[in-house]
């Protein structure tokens, strides 16, 4: 299931769609300008597209889901936390355009050292 498939209120300072049963997002899945965190813990999500439509995110939360890679955090340029534990990530990547980061959990992943 995408997230286009049920009609979810993304507007608001705060969107919260923690265990929803999520895949994936789908291209037109955006979150409205007001919006400065995005929590999408306890999914299915495989991937991080389609976040770049909503570039004013601050706060990004993708915990217990099934990552495998980071790719798509690299365009969210004004990220100041990136909370990614409990995937299976296995290597670090997308973090040098990310100026503003403050904070970062990738604990729980299978981090590996090139």
């Amino acid at each position: 299931m995408g997230i286009s498939d049920v009609t979810f209120d993304t507007a608001g300072p705060v969107v919260d769609l923690s265990a929803q049963g999520l895949q994936k997002l789908e291209p037109s899945f955006t979150c409205s300008d007001e919006t400065h965190t995005l929590i999408l813990d306890r999914n299915h999500i495989m991937k991080l597209d389609h976040l770049e439509r909503s570039p004013g995110l601050q706060q990004l939360s993708v915990v217990g889901n099934r990552l495998v890679r980071m790719m798509g955090v690299c365009r969210l340029t004004e990220l100041r936390v990136l909370n990614l534990p409990n995937n299976s990530i296995g290597y670090i990547e997308g973090l040098r355009d990310l100026p503003h980061l403050k904070w970062l959990n990738l604990s729980g992943n299978n981090i590996k050292v090139r």
